[in-house]
């Protein structure tokens, strides 16, 4: 019998059940199972209680559990458990309930729901950014794409973008050419019938080199005090929107804490400078581009000093983050007090700040600075004087968020950081709350670069956004600017309503309607998860909108469902919680936990492509970016967190596909490449035996998938030779098909075996060795084997003749010269000077000097000087030594043709009609050609018009003029249009090349040819344009050359008037024409008037008209005089317009006031009635040395008054000094009288001349000599001649510390975990140093930097492969530069390998320790490379090195070995087979009498066996009563004369294998009779027996009695009876009872009772 065949089993299992609302559900089961099953049902884990309206009853083995008045939530899941002795089992049953919330969720289901979100992206300027989601909705939603809020054919043009729609529910917006204003937030809104989604991402655009600045540009004039702030505004229009650059000096700027760039309300794009610097000096251009254009506009900046000046000013800091920062000023006096700011807030002294005066010294001291502290901070005196200084943070964050950012409502708001790692943990917050993304928060990131966008901002947006990484935050002021209407709720009243919408986890709740008091200032949202048993409530977010919140599966910590509660909460507590109506199940976000893997497929085989995620969600499959579907072709399948493709028979065309996997929030891709086939042809000779005349061959042909070859990996050492000259150089590989052919490379060059070169191959490995290595085998090598190529970097180090320097360009760049001379130089290593001989070639052939040439050799310097250039001397020159080859390439070409220069006359004509006119010019070459125009129209030659030629005369002659004749005649050359030739070598003159202008391929057209000369490619522009600037690019398949062109329009002259300026007289009422000639038609020309830009009206009018210019006044009035000027940008002429009244007018007349002073640096101001004459329209301030004037014009009765010329010395503006210690300080100044007498003074104390200080008097000059300054001389020096006085400001600095030591070898190379030391040894003591690697500040843990007097110390242990680089000593006057090569360590082994043993079908794992973290190993068993796959595991933990198999088998053996470049450990491995040892036959119970023996046998599966025999868990001891053997596979255990105290349990211990079984010894029965009573309807069967005992069975006929109706057994003592009841004749028959020792039937049994057997009869 199977001892399994009780265990609970379904006949019938559950079956689903939908029922309507408000009626009774019945599920039911059939289950059997002996014995019989205990059944149960649960719910949500819960076990159900049948109870209220739970009810549970049985019909047989038909199991129900009924549900009486059903509601919607009791939809769901049942389980039905059944559980007996022998085992259990259980079955589930799924109930849906239907009814009025059918509606509902007919709406909730069919409404559309994003199943893939657009994701975030980043893209280049110019590049196309594509945005994709997937919906769901029935109907299929319409979708609607917006930027910030407005549709997209508002602000772009059709051709701008592109909106599609794939099977399957895709959607797609394309943005082509991207450019910088298509960066922003793109929301996606579907909607239909049953409701609307909306999802958002974000895109940035890169900022590329923009457009170029093209045309001509008025530069208007702005000035700034120092300290202050400058605003520019441009308003720019267009369709599409304008991208907007702005510009400083040419470098384009972008936002950051000192630069503000937006668009403001009124739709001007403005830049705002803060807190301006004299660096901030420069042209300002603002350049507006679209696809019709561009324009700019252009504004110089002036930051003027501030009145009072600091005698030391702020300097900018660089310092790192925690650490401390202290600006130092000093003020003018001692008295003069200070405030510190930070930008617009004030500073305070305390635990941050620390502010010390002393003296004239200011200093302010910021503790535990952090990149919030990175700012401008400013030393403000009380007369607005400032000084100003930036202290930049550097530290973990290296782009920091603004101080604040303004935004209006309903616009984004976007805040981006830069980190200087990828993969940081980072956090955004507001407010002190993380934030998460929802459908109205984006939160993104894009390798160092991590976004956060707030989308249609609100009011409760405000707020403190923080960054967070690590230690480190930025953090800025969030301000929503707009009407804000507040709606307020009581926090003591529950929510009114309380809304969920279950197919998006949106939250929505409406406030309480009593809202005038105590409004909440915030909303507290729970979440309960549900079936766990659990009653406690988490909090899930906290939030100052009453709006609504989206619930992302992000948020919860697993798959389950979950109920919400909210609840307001104020400063007087909270409400009390209201309870969402319904539950959601959330699912986490899945992740990429095993990402796709290229695929290698033979062709014709299946592809397959499989990835693992953290979470089982739905994702879609494409090839080259077509969706794909399940087909005969292409298979997809899913088991919770894994997703398979599977590409059935792959063809060739599938070679470089691309696979992509997105599903939510997912996005991943991998390669398809197909492995190639090679066919096989054998030819078999059939009828080889028969005669020839039926000879017949088959052919039969048989394809193979021919293995990809490939190298082994090699170490960076190895591909990276440094070998000194002389010595041998090896090259070697190793290849995964020792048959493969493989071709070797120098360059691009093959290789071929060669004298000195051996190229070899033995196996598997490819090897080039150069027995004797030079210069010239430096460069790069390759060993190609088709599937793979491998390249190794050798460079022949040692002393050798080398070109360093070359006077001429060479190789890819060309040197054109015009028939004058031409100078070849080049410049040799400082080895071999003047003795190291060189020979010139021209096309490969040696030149002999002609008469005039000359070679010249100076030092190091060779030269060949050609001095009459003609055309046949263009070619290819070289300079050659034994070691070393320059070329130059030499372009003669022919000097242009220039047209002589005409005077004024000659070039304005003017003739009567009817008369001749000769209009002429001459030219420097006779035999060129000349082109007339008039009026930009070419001229030929007609009646009345002849073109005439003679010798270097060129002419155009008219023999009677007319009025049509009139206009401007134009002579031109062929070289007023510029040619230009690009050309570059290749290696091949084979080679196909291609040209580009800014990634545009260019063809030839008109204009433009493309040539091939050897193994030049030229691409010539016959007559260059502005239009023909940008970069161009020659392509070869692996390589491009570059040539940036740069074409400018010739200058804008003023040709008429030839003087620069001009004055003009004229009266009033008349009329007033400026005119000007320029020298090209469609120049740009802007006319100012006293420096403002003229505006056109009805009183100025402005007139273009070819080549001519006028501004012109209709009728003029006073006001019209003015300063006048006309500019083309690259010439201007300036007219003075005076307009005279009438003689009688008294406003006509101009006084005139004029005075002499002493000394023309004398500061004069002028003043009327004592307040000061400043310069104005009608008042004109002139100076000219020693001369004063004071001219009023249109004098008026208002003029009246006492004019003063007062002269205050230049005490208000003094002259200031910079000098060097050891100078001499001259001071001369002028007095007007011989005899007057001066006192000098420094500081207010009176000088004396001494052994230094001379002073002298010659006539009217007055002298002061200090020689051999010093610091302490540094001071105010004043003249003193009692009326007048001369004040000079003297700073006497330390000469500039300079370094000694710069002449020595400053290139180290060591060892990476060694120590290296940089030395500079400055010539002063005081000087402070900067060290710096790569123009960055050094702040790492292994760097050491000390100084002692003027030596100064960099160490850095222990050295780092990423030490290496160039380091700078900084003196801020002086800068010592180093180079390190760190070199990689040597990999080596510091814990060995070790023998294993281990058992067939278990895990071995082999470990091993190297010298460093990064050291490459590489595992190998029998001198085979093992690579990872589902039985072997290679894995790097620190130095540590571990290789496991799993599942050992015999093949396993062997001896393993790990080897790195450097060393090498092996192991052996064992297999060993394990030992199984089992019960063939087990022991069986045993009952035996008191004196008998009991055997025990058991056989083992091997003989071998050791087995142990326990009674009573104590082992047998071998006696006289215990006898244990065995024979070959069986054992056996005699117990011999067995007592009652030997009963218990035998054990049989095979090597921990245990059978077991029990042995009873029954004591002796007496042997007494059987007894018969009978009675009229029942008999009664009596026995004694000797012992007392349960034991015993009654038998009728042999058949065992069982008690019941008819039988009853009894005992009492020994005593036992069988009564038969209702006597039948069926009851006749024998009966007999036994015991363990006793058996009544059986009389010859020693022992045994003798009678025991009674015959009934009826």
């Amino acid at each position: 019998m199977d001892v399994f065949g009780g265990a609970p089993r379904f006949f019938a299992y559950p079956r689903p059940v939908v029922v309507q609302s408000g009626t009774d559900a019945v599920l039911k089961c059939q289950i059997g199972g002996d014995p019989r099953p205990a059944v149960i049902w649960e719910r949500n884990n819960e076990k159900i209680d049948p109870q209220g309206r739970y009810r549970v009853f049985e019909d047989g083995n038909v199991y129900n559990l009924i549900i009486s008045a059903v509601v919607s939530e009791d939809s769901g899941q049942y389980i039905c458990k059944a559980k007996n002795s022998i085992g259990e089992t259980y079955a589930a049953a799924t109930l849906k309930v239907e009814g009025e919330a059918q509606e509902m969720e007919l709406r909730e289901e069919n409404k559309p729901l994003f199943l893939i979100k657009p994701l975030s992206t980043r893209v280049g300027r110019g590049e196309d950014a594509v945005f994709s989601c997937k919906l769901w909705g029935n109907p299929r939603p319409e979708v609607a794409w917006e930027k910030d809020g407005r549709k997209l054919n508002e602000i772009f043009e059709s051709t701008h973008f592109s909106v599609g729609y794939q099977d399957g529910g895709w959607f797609q917006l394309k943005i082509f050419k991207t450019r910088a204003p298509d960066g922003g937030v793109y929301t996606c809104k579907a909607r239909n019938e049953f409701g609307e989604a909306l999802a958002g991402a974000v895109l940035l655009v890169d900022a590329g080199p923009g457009h170029e600045e093209e045309g001509n540009r008025n530069v208007k004039m702005f000035a700034v005090t120092e300290g202050k702030h400058a605003k520019f505004r441009c308003f720019v229009t267009g369709k599409p929107k304008p991208e907007i650059l702005w510009r400083k000096d040419g470098r384009l700027i972008l936002s950051g804490r000192r630069y503000l760039l937006y668009e403001d309300r009124e739709g001007y794009f403005t830049l705002k400078v803060l807190y301006c610097k004299q660096k901030d000096n420069g042209v300002y251009v603002c350049a507006a581009s679209n696809t019709a254009g561009q324009t700019l506009s252009a504004v110089h900046l002036s930051v003027k000093e501030p009145p009072v000046r600091f005698k030391q000013p702020l300097i900018d800091l660089e310092v790192w983050e925690r650490d401390l920062a202290v600006l130092e000023c000093e003020v003018p006096e001692d008295s003069v007090p200070i405030t510190w700011y930070l930008e617009d807030r004030r500073l305070q002294p305390g635990a941050k700040y620390g502010m010390e005066e002393w003296g004239t010294k200011r200093r302010l001291t910021i503790r535990d600075i952090g990149v919030d502290d990175d700012g401008i901070y400013l030393c403000e005196m009380p007369d607005g004087g400032r000084s100003i200084a930036e202290v930049a943070v550097k530290g973990t964050i290296l782009r920091k968020l603004p101080r604040k950012v303004d935004v209006l409502e309903g616009e984004n708001a976007a805040f981006c950081v830069e980190v200087e790692k990828e993969e940081m943990d980072i956090h955004w917050y507001k407010d002190g709350m993380e934030l998460r993304e929802t459908h109205q928060t984006i939160l993104k990131s894009f390798g160092r670069t991590h976004i956060l966008v707030f989308v249609n901002t609100m009011p409760q947006d405000s707020g403190l956004v923080t960054f967070l990484v690590g230690r480190s935050k930025t953090s800025s002021q969030l301000r929503v600017k707009g009407e804000v209407s507040h709606q307020k709720s009581n926090a003591n009243r529950v929510l009114h309503k309380a809304m969920f919408t279950r197919k998006q986890p949106l939250l929505s709740w409406v406030p309480a309607q009593d809202t005038r008091k105590n409004p909440p200032s915030g909303y507290v949202l729970e979440r309960q998860e549900v079936g766990t048993g659990s009653q406690e409530w988490l909090q899930c977010l906290t939030t100052d909108s009453a709006t609504s919140v989206e619930i992302l599966g992000d948020s919860v910590p697993c798959e389950a469902d979950y109920r919400f509660r909210i609840c307001s909460v104020n400063k007087y507590g909270k409400s009390n919680n209201v309870e969402f109506p319904r539950t959601v199940h959330l699912v986490p976000v899945a992740r990429i936990q095993a990402p796709l893997q290229d695929a290698l497929v033979p062709e014709g085989q299946d592809g397959i492509f499989s990835i693992e995620l953290s979470a089982s969600v739905i994702g879609t499959w494409f090839l080259n970016g077509i969706q794909l579907q399940e087909d005969e072709r292409f298979s997809m399948r899913r088991s919770r967190t894994h997703q398979s493709l599977r590409i059935r028979g792959v063809r060739d065309t599938d070679n470089g596909a691309e696979i992509t996997f997105i599903a939510y929030g997912i996005r991943d891709s991998a390669a398809l490449y197909i492995q190639g086939m090679y066919e096989l042809t054998i030819v078999i000779d059939i009828y080889q035996f028969l005669t020839p005349q039926y000879e017949k061959l088959s052919i039969v042909s048989v394809k193979f998938a021919a293995p990809l070859v490939k190298f082994s990996p090699l170490s960076e050492m190895d591909r990276n030779k440094f070998v000194e000259m002389g010595n041998p150089i090896v090259l070697y590989c190793e290849l995964s098909d020792p048959a493969a052919p493989v071709h070797w490379y120098k360059n691009g060059v093959e290789l071929q075996t060669v004298e000195g070169l051996h190229i070899q191959s033995e196996g598997t490995m490819r090897r080039i060795v150069i027995q004797s290595a030079e210069y010239a085998h430096s460069g790069v090598y390759c060993c190609d084997a088709i599937d793979d190529v491998i390249r190794f970097n050798v460079e022949v180090e040692g002393e050798w003749i080398e070109f360093l320097t070359i006077h001429a360009v060479f190789q890819r760049d060309y040197l054109h010269c015009h028939l004058y001379s031409f100078l070849c130089s080049c410049l040799q290593k400082n080895t071999i000077p003047v003795t190291v001989p060189v020979c010139w070639y021209k096309d490969g052939k040696k030149l002999l000097l002609q008469s005039g040439w000359d070679t010249q050799s100076n030092a190091t310097s060779r030269k060949l000087i050609i001095p009459a250039a003609e055309l046949l001397h263009s070619g290819l020159y070289s300079c050659e030594t034994s070691d070393d080859t320059v070329h130059f390439t030499v372009d003669i070409k022919a000097p242009p043709v220039t047209i002589t220069t005409l005077c004024e006359a000659e070039r304005n004509k003017s003739v009567e009609v009817g008369e001749p006119i000769a209009l002429q010019c001459e030219i420097s070459d006779p035999k060129a050609d000349v082109t007339w125009y008039k009026d930009g129209i070419k001229l030929h030659e007609a009646d009345g018009q002849d073109i005439l030629a003679e010798g270097s005369v060129r002419a155009l002659t008219f023999q009677s003029v007319t009025l049509s004749h009139a206009g401007t005649y134009c002579c031109r050359t062929t070289d007023d249009a510029v040619p230009i030739t690009l050309q570059c070598e290749v290696s091949d003159p084979l080679a196909q090349v291609s040209w580009s202008k800014d990634e545009v391929e260019l063809f030839c057209k008109t204009g433009l040819d493309m040539k091939r000369d050897g193994a030049l490619r030229k691409l010539m522009i016959h007559s260059a344009k502005v239009s023909d600037s940008g970069h161009y690019n020659c392509k070869l398949d692996d390589d491009v050359v570059t040539f940036h062109v740069d074409v400018e329009e010739p200058p804008v002259q003023i040709v008429s008037p030839s003087q620069s300026q001009m004055e003009l007289c004229q009266q009033t009422s008349e009329r007033m024409v400026l005119s000007c000639e320029i020298s090209r038609p469609n120049a740009v020309v802007r006319w100012y008037r006293d420096g403002l830009e003229v505006e056109e009206n009805d009183n100025l009018i402005l007139e273009v008209d070819g080549v001519y210019r006028r501004l012109i006044i209709p009728e003029t009035t006073v006001k019209d005089s003015a300063e006048y000027v006309c500019d083309t940008a690259d010439d201007s002429v300036t007219f003075f317009v005076n307009i005279a009244g009438n003689d009688a007018d008294v406003n006509e007349k101009t006084l005139v006031l004029d005075c002499e002073v002493s000394r023309s640096n004398a500061e004069v101001t002028w003043k009327k009635n004592g307040e000061e004459v400043e310069d104005s329209r009608n008042v004109t301030i002139l100076e000219d040395g020693v001369m004063h004037q004071l001219t009023i014009h249109c004098l008026t009765e208002d003029d009246a008054g006492q004019y003063v010329c007062d002269i205050i010395g230049n005490s208000g503006n003094p002259e200031h000094h910079m000098l060097v210690a050891g100078d001499d300080l001259i001071l001369e100044c002028e007095v007007s009288r011989p005899n007057a007498t001066v006192q000098w003074l420094r500081n207010g104390e009176i000088l004396k001349p001494d052994t230094r200080l001379k002073i002298d008097s010659c006539d009217v000059v007055r002298k002061l000599v200090l020689s051999g300054l010093r610091p302490s001389d540094s001071g105010k020096y004043i003249c003193d001649a009692i009326d007048d006085k001369l004040i000079t400001i003297v700073e006497v600095e330390e000469p500039p510390a300079t370094f000694l030591n710069k002449t020595e070898n400053n290139s180290v190379s060591a060892y990476e975990n060694e120590s290296v030391t940089l030395c500079a040894i400055l010539s002063c003591e005081r000087a402070n140093v900067r060290w710096l690697k790569d123009g960055q500040l050094l702040n790492e843990d292994n760097i050491h930097i000390s100084s002692e007097g003027n030596t100064h110390k960099l160490t850095i242990n222990p050295l780092q492969l990423s030490d290496s680089g160039e380091y700078v000593c900084d003196a801020s006057t002086d800068e010592m530069f180093f180079s390190l090569l760190v070199k990689e360590m040597k990999v080596k082994f510091v814990r060995q390998l070790e023998n294993v043993v281990s058992v067939k079908g278990s895990s071995l794992t082999l470990f091993c320790e190297v010298n460093k973290p990064k050291g490459d190993v590489q595992w190998l068993k029998g001198g085979q490379e093992i690579t990872p796959n589902r039985r072997h595991t290679i894995r790097a933990q620190g130095r540590e090195r571990s290789f496991t198999i799993h599942q050992l088998v015999d093949e396993d053996a062997g001896e393993y070995s790990c080897e790195t470049t450097d060393d090498r450990t092996s192991a052996t491995v064992t297999v060993e087979t394990p030992r199984v040892v089992e019960f063939v036959a087990e022991l069986r119970n045993i009952t035996v009498c008191e004196g008998e023996d009991a055997v025990f046998k058991c056989v083992v599966s091997l003989a071998d066996t050791k087995l142990v025999w326990r009674l009573n868990d104590k082992q047998v001891a071998l006696n006289e009563r215990a006898v244990i053997s065995s024979n070959g596979l069986c054992h056996m255990l005699c117990i011999n004369n067995c007592m009652v105290s030997d009963s218990g349990r035998v054990t049989a211990d095979a090597e921990g294998l245990v059978s077991e079984a029990e042995l009873q010894v029954q004591g002796e029965f007496l042997p007494l009779p059987l007894t018969l009573k009978c009675h009229t309807d029942e008999a009664t069967l009596e026995v004694e027996v000797s012992l007392e005992s349960d034991e015993l069975q009654w038998m009728r006929q042999g058949v065992l009695i069982h008690p019941g109706a008819k039988y009853t057994l009894s005992h009492r003592g020994r005593k036992h009876t069988l009564t038969i009841h209702k006597l039948a004749m069926s009851d006749r028959g024998t009966y007999s009872c036994r015991g363990f020792c006793i058996d009544t039937q059986s009389i010859n049994h020693p022992g045994n009772i003798t009678s025991g057997v009674c015959v009934l009869e009826l």
